[in-house]
């Protein structure tokens, strides 16, 4: 590989170092490595918080998501950079007003927490039809059913969200399962104890009363263990998920309570607290985020469910978009960045993104054959 002399620009003057570049890869990331290495280096490139990066060789400027190759540029002339005023088309950029819309990520965290609760509900009438050997009591019946409930909602669920992130699969799958049997159990043992102090159960209005708080509590504390991923970011998203779990699991025992078909509302029933389970995840969260960004379309045409990839924009802090992008908010104002491990060339509305970009709502972001969507959320206005 080829030595280049690169030439940056700072307060101090022009300073020269030889960097080696693959003539093969986008010459854009590797810019990204050198200025990397520049500030550890204590050498920034001299230049305004509006203004933008700009690589140029033998006095042109080059597009970044080329390699040098395609560039036709050599080691015979140095590598400048500089920054410069953003071209008056840039600055010139209006974010489109914000508008409602219901988020992938949102009907994701739906239908598969409803699917975990139909892989619950089938499992629970086959394996657990009436009390028997093991299973002496109606109390540890709910309770059982209630973890296992937990269990396939909590892994099906936090699964989904981990593939969704490009985050391991494996990892979201078993916390969710660990996470979702144990809060739901304890949910159920909570009620339980709670309405056998109450002295509920000894006729039909009390015992349905038992069935509430059970119930409630149930389906609260599985969505609160859930919602224990985001309480670093989010330390009031457990208890909201909490007060979403509670009151599917209240309207799931009236459903249970109901006389003719029990088969028909026990899978009512589970499908309400998955339902409540997902939205409850994931709402509180998105309410207290700028935006989202979200996979559009592929090389291959449209994206289903199964290939489904987001993630949420904080208000405030740093958003890693899989392995390649850095979203960085503040104040209501959003950059995009490459990271060190970008390895596809990335564009912003059509343009090569090099150095950090203002990222506005219904921008497109283009990852090699990838085409991702940010959208603001209303509320964030």
């Amino acid at each position: 590989m080829p030595t280049y002399s690169v030439d940056l620009t700072t307060e101090r003057g022009v300073s020269r170092v030889s960097f080696t570049l693959d003539d093969d890869r986008p010459l854009g990331l590797q810019i990204n490595h050198i200025l990397e290495e520049f500030r550890q280096r204590g050498l920034v490139l001299k230049g305004g918080p509006e203004d933008e990066l700009m690589v140029a060789w033998n006095g042109r400027p080059v597009d970044g998501s080329r390699t040098p190759h395609a560039l036709g540029i050599s080691p015979l002339h140095a590598i400048e950079l500089r920054m410069r005023p953003r071209s008056a088309a840039v600055v010139a950029r209006v974010e489109p007003p914000a508008a409602p819309f219901l988020s992938k990520t949102s009907y994701l965290a739906l239908v598969t927490a409803c699917t975990g609760a139909a892989i619950a509900w089938i499992v629970t009438a086959t394996l657990f039809t009436d009390l028997g050997d093991v299973l002496t009591s109606y109390g540890t019946l709910d309770v059982v059913v209630a973890t296992v409930l937990g269990a396939a909602v909590g892994g099906v669920l936090l699964g989904a969200l981990a593939r969704a992130r490009s985050e391991s699969v494996v990892v979201g799958l078993a916390a969710g399962i660990g996470l979702g049997a144990v809060g739901a159990a304890m949910g159920a043992f909570s009620g339980l104890v709670i309405a056998g102090y109450a002295g509920l159960g000894d006729s039909r209005q009390s015992f349905i009363v038992a069935r509430l708080v059970t119930w409630a509590l149930a389906s609260g504390f599985l969505g609160m263990f859930l919602a224990f991923r985001w309480v670093r970011t989010h330390a009031v998203v457990p208890f909201e998920s909490l007060l979403w779990g509670c009151g599917a699991g209240i309207v799931a025992a009236l459903l249970l309570s109901l006389p003719g078909p029990s088969d028909l509302w026990q899978l009512l029933a589970f499908l309400v607290v998955g339902a409540g389970t997902g939205a409850g995840v994931v709402h509180p969260v998105m309410v207290r985020s700028l935006g989202v960004i979200e996979l559009e379309r592929t090389g291959a045409g449209t994206v289903g469910l199964l290939g489904h990839r987001g993630w949420m924009v904080p208000f405030h802090g740093t958003a890693a978009v899989g392995r390649t992008l850095n979203v960085r908010s503040e104040q209501g104002r959003c950059q995009v960045a490459l990271t060190g491990a970008a390895a596809e060339p990335v564009t912003l509305g059509g343009r090569a993104v090099s150095g950090p970009h203002d990222l506005l709502n219904q921008d497109t972001i283009t990852i090699g054959s990838r085409v991702f969507l940010y959208r603001r959320f209303p509320e964030a206005s």
